[in-house]
């Protein structure tokens, strides 16, 4: 049975995805680059660190993803960071969790300074032990180093009774490289395909499931 549960933000415990394309198509307009036609072209952008995203999906170089950085940032802190919903069951999946013993963090490669704001917004941060994010600089926004940190603020060696759990590949790849088990969840914005391909401990298929298969509970 799991001991401590990390769960990421964007996809896993919320819907973010407005705040988030609203920021990237400013963003995109302010450096005189056309946005992409379909608004689903962005979901790829969502999950991986910032810098990182805009290189992958636009090409960016590393001066040009700073640029992009800076601007998505004053708007998303601005704007974008309030445009989002909590996933139907989420409340009450964390409140159950925590009552039953389990250690409850985030872990996310979003900038810690806006990920605590907004899980205080949303009405979760009475659940969460710890919440861990990256510097405003990028440092600390790979996922396997986020791990490696909540680990360490919480004084625990890595082991399979910890589990990572995400909606990209990138948290399934962290927790494997970290000695942690994963769970990947299908109502975020990874595709069945991509959790599949990662091979992760866990699947789950949506909100009202995480606290049966989390617990080993599942019928």
């Amino acid at each position: 049975m799991f001991t401590h549960l990390f769960f990421d933000l964007d996809g896993t415990l919320i819907d973010s995805k407005p705040g988030i394309f609203k920021s990237v198509i400013h963003t995109l307009r302010e450096m005189g680059i056309p946005a992409p036609s379909s608004e689903e072209e962005l979901n790829p952008f969502i999950g991986p660190p910032l810098r990182q995203s805009f290189k992958t999906l636009f090409g960016f170089s590393d001066h040009k993803a700073e640029e992009a950085t800076a601007i998505y940032r004053e708007f998303y802190g601005r704007e974008g960071m309030n445009l989002f919903t909590v996933y139907p069951g989420i409340p009450g999946a964390l409140e159950t969790l925590v009552s039953m013993g389990l250690s409850v963090s985030l872990v996310t490669s979003k900038a810690g300074i806006y990920a605590s704001k907004i899980v205080e917004k949303a009405g979760l941060s009475r659940f969460l032990e710890m919440v861990s994010g990256c510097e405003i600089n990028g440092n600390r926004s790979d996922k396997a180093e986020l791990i490696d940190y909540t680990l360490q603020k919480h004084g625990i060696l890595p082991g399979k009774e910890i589990v990572m759990i995400g909606d990209r590949y990138h948290d399934i790849r962290g927790a494997k490289l970290t000695g942690i088990s994963s769970a990947g969840v299908l109502y975020g914005y990874g595709s069945r395909e991509e959790i599949e391909a990662e091979k992760p401990d866990l699947i789950i298929p949506s909100p009202a499931e995480l606290v049966d298969l989390l617990t080993g509970s599942a019928g």
